[in-house]
């Protein structure tokens, strides 16, 4: 049995011009590929973590999330075409052990959105979890409230391999926590044509949501042949 949870959380994010960035960020997957890992990275050495690597299976399912996100105006880790996190991970070809995903829309960079997980305790949890490969994806639309869509994928396993960049060593520097709050809000993400609502929120200029989800695969038969072993021999 898969076990599957699923948060959707809301926090204030301020940017530096106090508003809503129109722009499109990045245009190349290597302007924040790079960057994204170097701060997970960073995270993961702050707290005594093995360092990640880049896995492009795991880039190609996360960046076509974000690009379904953006074409669509939505964010949820359930696809436009009703897939879910494990299904995509698994149709790039990814065999995996677990996989987790976050995802998040309106922060304009990586440093916002990694600072938005980071304040979140189900995806820096993702963040911090026992994986050892990462892919990240960015999207942007001109359209919609959100504009910029953000995923990442984190996923371990017995047989894939690091692809292109390797985990780095650097020391985390100190890094200030972004404003939040908690307010008696009402707030909504646009979902293909349909409104999924936090109860007793409402969404003031500034909110953008972000969501984690993580999936693992029950021990192997033989893992479980051994484990019986064990116990009948202490018999």
């Amino acid at each position: 049995m898969k076990l599957w949870t699923t948060s959707v959380l809301f926090l204030l994010v301020a940017t530096a011009s106090g508003s809503l960035r129109r722009l499109q960020t990045y245009t190349q997957t290597s302007d924040y590929e790079a960057l994204m890992l170097e701060r997970v990275n960073l995270e993961r050495s702050a707290q005594g973590l093995p360092l990640l690597c880049i896995n492009k299976k795991l880039q190609l399912a996360a960046q076509g999330h974000s690009d379904d996100q953006a074409a669509n105006n939505f964010m949820d880790h359930t696809g436009s075409n009703g897939s879910t996190p494990a299904e995509r991970v698994s149709a790039a070809g990814y065999d995996w052990r677990g996989v987790a995903e976050n995802v998040a829309a309106g922060q304009v960079d990586v440093t916002e959105v990694m600072d938005a997980w980071m304040n979140s305790e189900g995806h820096r949890h993702n963040i911090l979890g026992d994986y050892t490969m990462l892919g990240s994806a960015y999207a942007y639309t001109s359209n919609g409230l959100y504009k910029h869509f953000w995923t990442q994928n984190f996923g371990q396993s017995d047989t894939e391999l690091c692809d292109g960049m390797t985990a780095t060593t650097t020391r985390i520097p100190s890094i200030t926590s972004p404003t939040t709050t908690d307010q008696d809000l009402n707030a909504t993400i646009p979902q293909r044509n349909k409104t999924m609502s936090a109860p007793n929120r409402r969404e003031p200029r500034g909110f953008f949501p972000f969501s984690c989800s993580n999936t693992s695969r029950p021990p192997s038969l033989h893992l479980a042949i051994v484990m019986i072993t064990l116990v009948l021999l202490s018999m």
